[in-house]
């Protein structure tokens, strides 16, 4: 398993490009990508909102481990926002890798969406979105679970994930050619 953690994003998601067109393993050993970005741990999660969710295979993965774990999963509420092609998971998906990329789940109009507003309103890219801020460490610590969880279910699932045969994303697929440990290391790295 490789973890990369990439600078840039407000940048025109620099580093993430970079790392996709140069990875420092073969292009087709990467299976997925799991994006965090911004998960905003401020109160208890009771769901996961995930972005990408019906694109790949990694949905069924990550409504798995949500449900052991108790925690129900939420789709895109605003699909029009491309808000799955505008974070650093991007730069996979044209490199054919299937993705995600998910953050605290909350119903429409409950203390937990206000707050979260509210969070994005006054702090979110301001000066007090600094090293103060209200965050929930143990419902940090749970999101953290849900992460590690997914990776482990992914890491040892016998198949690599998929797009979905409906998912307009399938289309960059033909970029992601299985890993062949045996290939010709120029032919792995194209």
């Amino acid at each position: 398993m490789t973890t990369v953690a990439v600078t840039g994003k407000e940048k025109g998601l620099r580093g993430s490009k970079y790392f996709a067109h140069h990875p420092t393993v073969p292009k087709t050993a990467m299976v997925a990508n799991v994006n965090v970005d911004m998960f905003l741990p401020l109160f208890p999660p009771k769901s996961v909102r995930v972005f990408g969710l019906d694109e790949s295979s990694l949905g069924t993965q990550i409504r798995s481990v949500c449900s052991a774990m108790g925690l129900g999963i939420q789709p895109d509420p605003q699909p029009n926002r491309l808000l799955f092609i505008r974070s650093d998971q991007y730069n996979f998906i044209l490199q054919g890798i299937p993705a995600l990329t998910f953050k605290f789940g909350c119903e429409p109009n409950s203390p937990e969406a206000k707050f979260e507003k509210d969070w994005l309103t006054t702090r979110y890219h301001a000066p007090s979105d600094d090293l103060n801020q209200p965050l929930d460490k143990a419902a940090a610590g749970k999101f953290n679970q849900v992460v590690l969880r997914l990776i482990q279910k992914i890491g040892n699932d016998l198949s690599r994930p998929v797009w979905n045969e409906e998912s307009f994303f399938r289309r960059f697929a033909h970029a992601a050619a299985p890993y062949s440990p045996g290939a010709n290391a120029k032919d792995r790295d194209k």
